[in-house]
């Protein structure tokens, strides 16, 4: 289910024994008043517009956070991103100005064994998507419109691993994708995507 969220599109994934949210965009407040329970958070990759709210909605619901290993000095603050072109230059200055805490009780997001975590750097180091129910939860690895994009070369730590990581995610099973920005949409405009892809 999408919640309302700034930042980011924001996720609650409910099965019958658990419920995780997918990212937090950076506005705590708008996604607790949508949540019942929450048994963890699901980082999508650490930039800071899909975990800024977490320290907050962590603490709200007592929950971990989960990230793949290779994000997890960045989004503890251990690390900084570097982005490129004025456009890199301005999410940089937002950062700054943002202020946030790093979340606490972090752990390794292979811990989750009731979803399949599927790594797919580029856009950063632990860049990961979410499969479950022929769902995809793919974070930044592409953004949801009228037509399917890429995402910026701008915002990626390796622009050609990231380009890989777009090629290798349609060997797995999925009907409906679910972007970190932009509109959920299906299958078919990933393929049509790949079409443009050298």
């Amino acid at each position: 289910m999408k919640l309302r969220s700034r930042g980011c599109n924001v996720y609650l994934l409910e099965s019958e024994k658990h419920a995780y949210l997918i990212d937090t965009g950076t506005d705590a407040e708008v996604v607790v008043k949508q949540i019942g329970e929450l048994d963890g958070i699901v980082i999508t990759h650490a930039h800071f517009d899909h975990f800024a709210a977490a320290y907050k909605i962590q603490r709200h619901f007592g929950c971990p956070v989960y990230i793949h290993p290779e994000d997890e000095p960045f989004i503890l603050g251990e690390k900084e991103f570097i982005y490129s072109g004025f456009l890199g230059f301005i999410a940089k200055t937002f950062e700054k100005l943002f202020k946030f805490r790093p979340p606490e009780n972090v752990k390794n997001v292979f811990e989750l064994k009731d979803l399949e975590i599927v790594h797919s750097p580029g856009h950063t180091p632990g860049s990961i998507c979410i499969l479950k129910d022929e769902k995809l939860f793919c974070g930044d690895l592409l953004r949801g419109n009228d037509k399917l994009k890429l995402s910026l070369k701008n915002f990626c730590y390796n622009y050609e691993e990231y380009l890989r990581s777009v090629k290798m995610i349609i060997n797995y099973n999925f009907k409906i994708i679910l972007p970190g920005h932009g509109k959920i949409t299906k299958r078919a405009k990933l393929e049509e995507l790949l079409e443009k892809i050298p």
